[in-house]
C-alpha cells in the first residue's frame, strides 16, 4: 500500500511539473507586450500644501471666530459659576443654621439645595449643548470659507491637490517647502475677508 501511494505521488508530481512547464513556456511565446497607456492628466498634476496652524493664527476671520467662541465659552462658564456660588452660599447657610432649624425648615433647605443642584446640572447640560452646536457651526463656516477659496485658487493655479498639514496631526511625513502656499493663502484669505466686511 505504501509503495502504491509513493508511486502515485511521484506520478502526480511529474504531471504538475509538466503542466507548470507547458503553461509558462507557452504563455511567453503567445503574449505580446502592450505598452501602458498614459493619460496626459495623469502626468501633469500639481500638488501644494498649507499649514493649517498658520491659517488659524494669521487668518483674521479665524481669529475673530476663535475670539467669539472664547467669549461665548467664558459667558457660559460665568453663568455656571454664578449658579454654583448660589448653591455654595445656600450650603454654607444651611451648615451655619443647621442645628437651630426646625424639622420643617431643614426639609425646606434640603429641597432648595436639591432644586439648585438639579438646576445647575440642567443648565450645564443645556449651555454645553448650545455652545457645542454653535462651535461646530462656526468651525464648519470657517472650513467652508477656506474650501471655497481653495477651489477657486486651485483652479487658477492648476493645483490638483492641496493638502493641509498641522503640527499636531500630520499625515504628510515629508514636505518640500517649495510646495508651501500658506503665506499666499493667508494673504489672499485676509484680503477677501476684508473686502467682504466693507460691503
Amino acid at each position: 500500500m505504501n509503495k502504491f501511494l509513493l508511486g502515485l505521488n511521484i506520478v502526480l508530481l511529474l504531471a504538475v511539473a509538466y503542466l507548470f512547464y507547458a503553461f509558462y513556456n507557452n504563455k511567453s511565446a503567445n503574449t505580446a507586450v502592450i505598452p501602458p497607456k498614459h493619460d496626459s492628466t495623469d502626468l501633469n498634476f500639481k500638488i501644494a500644501y498649507f499649514d493649517i496652524d498658520s491659517i488659524d493664527k494669521n487668518y483674521v476671520f479665524a481669529k475673530e471666530t476663535r475670539d467669539y467662541l472664547k467669549g461665548k465659552n467664558d459667558a457660559v462658564e460665568a453663568k455656571l459659576n454664578k449658579i454654583k456660588q448660589d448653591y455654595m452660599a445656600k450650603v454654607n447657610e444651611y451648615n451655619k443654621r443647621g442645628a437651630t432649624l426646625s424639622q420643617t425648615e431643614q426639609s425646606q433647605m434640603q429641597e432648595d439645595l436639591a432644586r439648585l443642584d438639579n438646576y445647575y446640572a440642567q443648565q450645564q447640560q443645556s449651555l454645553s449643548q448650545d455652545f457645542q452646536g454653535e462651535y461646530m457651526q462656526k468651525m464648519l463656516e470657517l472650513k467652508n470659507k477656506i474650501q471655497a477659496f481653495l477651489k477657486t485658487y486651485s483652479a487658477q493655479r492648476g493645483y490638483t491637490y492641496v493638502f493641509a498639514t498641522s503640527g499636531d496631526d500630520n499625515v504628510i511625513y515629508y514636505k518640500d517647502s517649495v510646495r508651501n502656499i500658506t503665506n499666499e493663502i493667508v494673504r489672499r484669505l485676509n484680503d477677501e475677508y476684508a473686502a467682504s466686511k466693507k460691503k
